[in-house]
């Protein structure tokens, strides 16, 4: 097994977590353009159990 520098640990794991909120950041990007759609479209029908909203025609 190869023991790393405490400068190439940082430097993985500055990788790591820019990975990761890459990821998150996309995932919170999808989410409201998917709210956004949602919002702005001229009819359409969103059920969560409990819970039901119809708008439009």
């Amino acid at each position: 097994m190869i023991q790393l520098s405490n400068q190439q640990l940082s430097s993985m794991y500055g990788k790591v977590i820019t990975a990761s909120a890459l990821l998150g950041y996309l995932a919170v990007a999808a989410g409201v353009a998917a709210i956004i759609k949602i919002l702005t479209s001229s009819k359409g029908r969103v059920s969560v159990p409990g819970i039901n909203i119809t708008w439009g025609n």
